[in-house]
C-alpha cells in the first residue's frame, strides 16, 4: 500500500516538528504539507490533496472547527483529526457532528499520534476490504466495537513483553534517579526513538514523569523519573 500523504495545520511550531517527525516514523504515513494557519491551510489542502489532515483548533486567523467546515464545502476529501488543548464538551461536540476521525488534546504523547493513525488505518481498511461487510465492522466503524473502545491492555504500537521488560528494568533504578530514552534504550536494547514512545506512555499511565533540561547547551533534553 501506497504511504498516505498527511498535512498538518498547527501554528506553534515546536507541536508543527514534534507531529510532523512522528508521523514519518509510520510506515504507511508521510507528511505532505505543513501549515500554520487557516489561509494557509485551504489553499495547500487544494494544491497537496491530503488523505488526512491533522488540526488544530485554535489558530491565528480562525478556528479549526472553521477550517474542516470551509475545506468539507469545497469538496476536499480528506479525513480530519483534532489536536488542540481544547476539552469543552461543545468542541468536542462540534468536532463529532463534523465527522472527525479523532481528538488529541495536548501535550499530545508519540504513542497516542501513533494509535491514532492505526486507527485510521484499521478504519479504512474495513470500509475497502468488501463491497459489503458485517455488523461486527459496522460496530468498528462507528466506535461501538471492544477492539477500538480500548479493550486491548496496550495500544498499538506498545508491544507487552517489551513494557514488562522495561517496567523491569525501572524497578532497578532508585526513585530520584533521573534517566533518558537513550539510557532504557542502551539498557533493554532498543531504539532511542522506541524507547521514548514506550516512556511517552508510561508518563501518560502516571508512572514516570518528564521534565525538560535546558542546561544541555543545546536542544532541551527529556529527562524522566519514576513517579512514587
Amino acid at each position: 500500500m501506497n504511504r498516505i500523504p498527511v498535512m498538518i495545520v498547527e501554528d506553534d511550531l515546536r507541536a508543527s516538528y514534534v507531529l510532523e517527525n512522528t508521523i514519518n516514523q509510520h510506515t504507511d504515513f508521510y507528511v505532505v504539507a505543513a501549515c500554520e494557519s487557516q489561509l494557509e491551510a485551504e489553499l495547500k489542502a487544494e494544491a497537496f490533496d491530503p488523505e488526512l489532515i491533522m488540526v488544530d483548533i485554535s489558530l491565528p486567523d480562525g478556528s479549526g472547527i472553521d477550517l474542516v467546515q470551509s475545506l468539507k464545502s469545497k469538496g476536499i476529501k480528506a479525513a480530519f483529526i483534532m489536536t488542540t488543548a481544547e476539552r469543552e464538551t461543545t468542541t468536542i461536540e462540534k468536532a463529532i457532528q463534523l465527522g472527525v476521525m479523532d481528538y488529541l488534546v495536548k501535550p499530545i504523547r508519540m504513542s497516542r499520534v501513533l494509535q491514532a493513525l492505526d486507527d485510521y488505518l484499521d478504519f479504512k481498511k474495513r470500509l475497502t476490504k468488501n463491497d459489503k461487510i458485517d455488523q461486527q465492522d459496522i460496530d468498528a466503524l462507528f466506535r461501538k466495537s471492544a477492539t477500538l473502545a480500548g479493550s486491548r491492555k496496550t495500544p498499538k504500537g506498545i508491544d507487552e513483553n517489551t513494557l514488562d521488560k522495561l517496567t523491569q528494568y525501572l524497578e532497578t533504578i532508585n526513585d530520584d534517579s533521573p534517566f533518558t530514552a537513550e539510557d532504557i534504550g542502551e539498557a533493554i536494547n532498543l531504539s532511542r526513538i522506541t524507547a521514548r514512545r514506550y516512556l511517552e506512555y508510561l508518563e501518560a499511565q502516571g508512572q514516570v514523569s518528564m521534565t525538560l533540561d535546558y542546561k544541555t547547551g543545546g536542544r532541551p533534553k527529556q529527562r524522566y523519573t519514576k513517579t512514587v
